[in-house]
């Protein structure tokens, strides 16, 4: 649904980047909506997306003057939350179906987008904290490839942490993704198996 409603949603805010921000803010509070069970949550995620939207409001509408890294900070915030409220909701399912599969998948994505904010802000914080070939310029873009090579574990080395703090990040972030996938992703799958080889 939301590839219907991309093209829309770049005209009206012109320009792709502001389209993904919002997007980056309505994908999270919908996957949260869908998978969380309790009011609590849902407007603890509503209200963190609009702290998100209202900190980041320069990449949406070019609003605010307050400092830079307020907005990945609260965009850090806002995604860790709901990347946990989704994985948690993977993890309490009682019954391994196709949508728990396809919840722990969006988990998994998720923590890669996350981790690609936390690089952002450490880059905020420090410029030069991740290097990108070339001398290119390190952008959001670069990040979430960068994020995700990292998280896949294949690391091409085009893009490498250089301050100790984007090492730990790097370093966590390879754990995770290797945990991810061959505890929490094979344990569901085989049980899923398991489930329908007994039906």
């Amino acid at each position: 649904m939301l590839l219907l409603v991309l093209p829309a949603v770049v005209s009206a805010f012109a320009g792709p980047g502001r389209a993904l921000s919002l997007l980056g803010l309505l994908v999270p509070v919908l996957a949260v909506a869908s998978a969380s069970d309790t009011r609590r949550h849902r407007r603890t995620a509503v209200a963190l997306a609009v702290l998100c939207a209202a900190t980041n409001a320069e990449g949406l509408a070019r609003l605010t003057t307050l400092p830079r890294q307020i907005g990945p900070a609260a965009a850090l915030l806002f995604l860790a939350y709901t990347t946990y409220l989704l994985l948690n909701g993977v993890l309490r399912s009682r019954q391994v179906t196709g949508d728990v599969i396809a919840g722990a998948l969006a988990s998994y994505l998720m923590i890669g987008l996350t981790w690609a904010i936390a690089y952002g802000l450490v880059e905020t914080m420090a410029p030069g904290s991740i290097n990108a070939a070339g001398g290119a310029r390190v952008d959001l873009q670069t990040l979430v490839y960068f994020s995700y090579i990292t998280l896949m574990t294949i690391g091409y080395g085009d893009v490498t942490p250089v301050s100790a703090v984007a090492r730990v990040l790097a370093v966590f972030e390879g754990v995770i993704g290797m945990a991810f996938t061959t505890i929490i992703l094979a344990t569901l799958v085989a049980i899923l198996l398991r489930q329908k080889g007994e039906e």
